[in-house]
């Protein structure tokens, strides 16, 4: 599995590629690949400030089991 470091240095070559890119189309794609290579470089932190501003969640009691509703 790549980590954050793998996609940082992906997104530095993506850029590296576009300055030498010819074509409309090739620049398209190099620059799509740089952001999501970003994208995926910090996803991992922004997962965890995510987790950190959620609330804990709520303690439930738990259900009663329902019964054959002739005899309770």
């Amino acid at each position: 599995m790549s980590t954050a470091e793998d996609y940082r240095a992906k997104a530095a070559d993506a850029l590296v590629q576009l300055g030498e890119a010819t074509s409309e189309g090739e620049r398209n794609r190099l620059k799509r690949a740089h952001g999501v290579y970003l994208k995926l470089a910090s996803h991992g932190a922004e997962a965890a400030a995510r987790a950190a501003l959620r609330p804990p969640p709520k303690i439930m009691p738990e259900k009663k089991k329902p019964g054959t509703g002739l005899f309770r």
